[in-house]
């Protein structure tokens, strides 16, 4: 009994340990911006509405990525995201809309209509790239998703950069506090053990 308590303890230790290594990475990296002109600006999709109204936290990435297109970041933009079962619309559509109401040209969008995870984002919209002729990309997402979506981007070996929106509601109203920052360790474990970073 007092061995099988011991592991546990030493267990424990060790998921705590982890959690906060990679909580301490993932606050060191929430602010990198290393943007550069890339063949493509890819926006990482979330829920479409709050209420009625669009989600300011997706818009805000949307608002980020329109402005990096208009600075010549980019030539196209990819808007990655599936169905988002709750709002019963397309994330990848919306994010489009929400663009064009910006002043973006239908043209300048590409749309990656199936991914249901980060993961996926990333990974399906690389393959619209290649078919498109696209070799590099220019990531967008909230500061405190940014270093997962690198993570990623690096294990599927592309040629990328980031470069996080800093008005989304929800990394700015408690930042560090944020229950969106506070649970990126357990995801990174996650996708770590799945082998997707």
């Amino acid at each position: 009994m007092k061995k099988l308590l011991r592991f546990f303890l030493f267990f424990s230790y060790l998921v705590f340990l982890a959690y906060f290594i990679i909580l301490f990475y993932v606050g060191k990296n929430v602010y990198l911006d290393n943007k550069k002109k890339s063949d493509a600006i890819l926006v990482l999709g979330a829920k479409a509405y709050k209420g009625s109204d669009y989600n300011p936290c997706l818009f805000a990435r949307v608002e980020h990525a329109v402005d990096l297109y208009k600075q010549g970041f980019g030539k196209k933009i990819i808007m990655s995201g599936g169905n988002d079962i709750e709002d019963m619309v397309n994330e990848a559509k919306i994010m489009k809309k929400m663009a064009e109401e910006l002043k973006v040209p239908s043209t300048a969008i590409i749309l990656e209509t199936k991914s249901s995870s980060s993961y996926e984002n990333i990974f399906l919209s690389s393959k619209i790239m290649y078919l498109s002729g696209l070799k590099s990309l220019l990531i967008v997402t909230e500061p405190f998703h940014s270093p997962r979506a690198a993570l990623i981007a690096n294990k599927l070996h592309l040629d990328y950069t980031v470069s996080p929106t800093l008005t989304s509601q929800c990394w700015n109203r408690w930042k560090f506090g944020s229950r969106f920052f506070l649970r990126e360790p357990f995801a990174i474990i996650y996708y770590f053990f799945k082998g997707r970073i």
